[in-house]
């Protein structure tokens, strides 16, 4: 018989009042005592500082080790990290590391398939008596003594700071109520539900374009929303990558700030994955999209789209044999060679997505099985 999960009360009611008293608790007082300037202001400002320790910190840095970063950092990270009212750094970390080998089976905390209100929230509203405690796989976390000081703290720092800060910079503009309002309660709001969003939405709503294999999709609104965490199915291929939007447009402020931080000596060791690989990730999506109209396709059709497919195989795999030959010239100090190279190897890697993308249109006009 499976054994009913109990509920955390603690959980439930802290999330179903934190929005009641910051949406509509905020819209009477601004209703009764007007709006000024400086409070939607606080109410940002207090979002990007919590919500980047969220996504640049307690998701790349410390869950995925995307980067080096400073100590200096790590501490901002810790402090705003925890006004965020998710848990420690490594509780957090632990269970997304869950979720990233479990995805969409039984043991991921917050698996889509259980629907998706399950993945946005409710599997918080539950205890999860078989999770571990003694956090096995986050052993090197457990080493740093920031995170380990956070793991004690957390709760205080979310009363003292989370709470005190915003009533704070409230008080100097002579309404403390008000800092504590849109600073405090409605910036939790916004917090919680943009993040739980990562979990239902970005694995519910999208295109699975560089993995078809598990539930998460790229959502360019979640981006929007979540500081660059939209990007969700590149981001499950190369979960290591410091970046989530991969191109120079897509919304990822995440991204940018750790490229600040590392301009400004605070970061390092950047960790991104070589441009052949991720255009195999994506071939490999589309590829599995269509399988079984290629596996239906009349011979002549069939073959076409598989000397095509055979074709973008071929230079990726010369891509990848320049990619890594630009880097031994690149650490050799072969400036000239070294650029000219990964030209080379750019350029296999366009041909190869013209022949792959090319295949998939071929294949998309083949009807499909029945």
């Amino acid at each position: 018989m499976q054994q009913v999960q109990k509920k955390d009360w603690v959980n439930i009611l802290f999330l179903t009042f934190t929005p009641v008293i910051g949406i509509a608790g905020t819209a009477a007082y601004s209703w009764t005592h007007g709006v000024r300037l400086w409070m939607p202001l606080l109410t940002i400002g207090m979002y990007l500082a919590v919500g980047m320790s969220i996504c640049a910190g307690y998701h790349r840095f410390f869950s995925h080790k995307s980067y080096e970063a400073a100590w200096p950092v790590q501490l901002f990270y810790a402090i705003f990290g925890a006004l965020a009212a998710q848990n420690s750094i490594l509780w957090w970390s632990s269970s997304h590391r869950v979720h990233h080998k479990y995805v969409d089976r039984d043991w991921d905390p917050y698996n889509i398939k259980r629907g998706f209100w399950w993945a946005h929230i409710l599997w918080i509203f539950y205890r999860n008596d078989e999770r571990d405690d003694t956090f096995e796989n986050a052993r090197d976390l457990q080493q740093n003594k920031i995170v380990m000081w956070q793991h004690r703290w957390h709760k205080v720092i979310l009363i003292v700071v989370g709470f005190g800060l915003p009533t704070l910079i409230g008080a100097m503009f002579g309404s403390p109520l008000a800092g504590l309002l849109w600073g405090g309660f409605l910036r939790i709001a916004i917090i919680h539900h943009t993040t739980f969003f990562v979990n239902s939405l970005a694995h519910y709503i999208g295109k699975p374009l560089f993995n078809a294999e598990v539930s998460a999709r790229d959502n360019w609104m979640v981006a929007l929303l979540t500081l660059g965490e939209g990007y969700h199915s590149f981001h499950h291929r190369f979960p290591a990558d410091f970046r989530n939007g991969i191109r120079w447009y897509q919304w990822d402020p995440a991204k940018w700030w750790i490229r600040a931080l590392v301009w400004m000596g605070l970061a390092k060791h950047l960790v991104s994955t070589p441009e052949p690989q991720i255009e195999q990730a994506r071939m490999s999506a589309a590829i599995r999209m269509i399988e079984t109209r290629i596996a239906a396709a009349p011979a002549t059709a069939g073959d076409e789209v598989r000397r095509k497919l055979a074709a973008a195989i071929t230079n990726l795999e010369t891509a990848f044999a320049l990619w890594r030959q630009q880097m031994e010239e690149k650490a050799q100090g072969m400036s000239r060679s070294w650029r000219e190279t990964r030209r080379r190897s750019r350029k296999l890697v366009r041909q190869s997505r013209r022949e792959w993308k090319s295949a998939v249109r071929l294949a998309m006009r083949i009807p499909a099985a029945a």
